[in-house]
């Protein structure tokens, strides 16, 4: 979906049904710079969307205690001259146009999940079917600077939990998010195949507007997403998404899961807030664990630390949510096991990519043991020589854990 640009309707705010009245001014409080979330939904809870936009047009922000509470006076003026920019009725117009549903909160067609969140968005937008309630349904996140085996593990779980029947819910980001929902997609496109169940469509939870894909390299995956599941957002056409909208997107990825795996993550980061969502709302938080010295496990060994769920394969996952277990992942394990000695160069290649001189400073063996084995190892496809720098290869499955 391209950038798209309301034109005026033509349409007066007022010769619009009710019901579309409060969509177009939640849609347009959500536009103006300055009205975050809770402002929206403080208008929408308080005196009516309606009431509080044509407040703000007039310049008596004064006058509606949910935007006056929230809006410091030295900004009035720009929130104020911001509004006045704005065609409500054009700004829905332009979503229907478009084929996106807009979203009203206790209006039909919003997600049952979010309907008694503490913190729900008064107005989404969504690209494709949103069922009322979406279980069974699992989060996957993590970091964007993922390392090789990370990915491949995120793209390995989002297949199988599709296949299980589980939709998988993620931000769409660079690195493990976008990787558990490629890993979606290859089920749903019949490019991996063995699916006992109807397979799980994909929830996307993003930060733009829908018609701004973000990051753009994604935006093939957002059409594929939107395609074969469902894409929402709360931020409305047009807009990129600014900082804050990250951490108040995450929110709705946790609110909208059974449960949360965080497969890769620094000690902070969205990954981190997402679980912190989660915990605060009773969703079980799980963890896929690390090496002790790599900075992208730090997070998820933290978790782990602070009681959350192991994660090593989707039967984990499956446990947690109390679904009939698949019994694959272990067994594949255990008929792929490696040597030691080569399993433990493995493990010292968890920290990230190391030269074969800092493998053997690592205490992988004297040179020419270290090079066999790293030779044994990229010919049976375990392990990738980038310009005398080897890392784990994720294509091979993940034989390293």
């Amino acid at each position: 979906m391209n950038r798209l640009e309301p034109r005026s309707s033509g349409i007066d705010l007022a010769d619009l049904p009710e019901a579309d009245r409060e969509a177009a001014c939640l849609l347009a409080l959500s536009k103006v710079d300055g009205i975050g979330a809770v402002t929206v939904l403080a208008c929408h809870l308080g005196p009516g969307a309606e009431s509080a936009w044509r407040t703000l047009v007039t310049g008596r922000i004064g006058h509606c205690q949910a935007l006056a509470e929230t809006l410091r006076t030295r900004v009035r003026d720009d929130v104020v001259r911001g509004a006045r920019s704005i065609d409500p009725a054009a700004e829905l117009a332009l979503c229907r146009s478009s084929g996106v549903r807009v979203l009203v909160h206790g209006r039909q067609g919003y997600p049952e999940r979010l309907l008694n969140d503490p913190a729900p968005p008064a107005i989404l937008f969504a690209s494709g079917p949103v069922p009322r309630s979406v279980a069974p349904a699992v989060a996957i996140v993590g970091t964007r600077n993922a390392t090789t085996l990370g990915r491949t593990f995120a793209r390995r779980l989002g297949a199988e939990l599709t296949e299980a029947g589980v939709r998988v819910v993620s931000g769409l980001a660079l690195g493990i998010d976008g990787a558990a929902h490629r890993g979606a997609i290859d089920v749903l496109a019949g490019t991996r195949l063995g699916a006992a169940v109807e397979p799980g469509p994909p929830i996307g939870v993003v930060a733009s507007g829908l018609d701004v894909p973000y990051p753009a390299r994604h935006e093939l995956l957002h059409r594929e997403v939107a395609a074969r599941g469902v894409l929402l957002s709360e931020t409305p056409l047009g807009c990129r998404p600014s900082a804050w909208r990250f951490p108040a997107r995450n929110r709705i990825i946790a609110a909208m899961s059974d449960a949360v795996v965080v497969v890769e993550s620094r000690l902070s980061g969205g990954s981190m807030i997402t679980a912190d969502q989660a915990a605060d709302r009773g969703v079980p938080v799980l963890a896929v664990p690390g090496h002790p010295s790599a900075a992208s496990a730090a997070g998820t060994n933290a978790l782990l630390a602070d009681g959350a769920r192991l994660v090593r394969d989707v039967d984990d996952v499956l446990a947690e949510l109390g679904l009939p277990l698949t019994g694959e992942g272990r067994r594949q394990k255990r008929s792929d096991a490696l040597p030691a000695r080569q399993q433990r160069l493995l493990d010292v290649l968890l920290g990230g990519p190391m030269s074969l001189g800092e493998l053997v400073e690592a205490g992988g063996g004297d040179l020419d043991d270290v090079a066999s084995r790293l030779a044994a190892l990229e010919a049976g496809g375990h392990v990738l020589n980038n310009g005398g720098w080897f890392e784990i290869d994720g294509r091979s499955g993940g034989s390293a854990e």
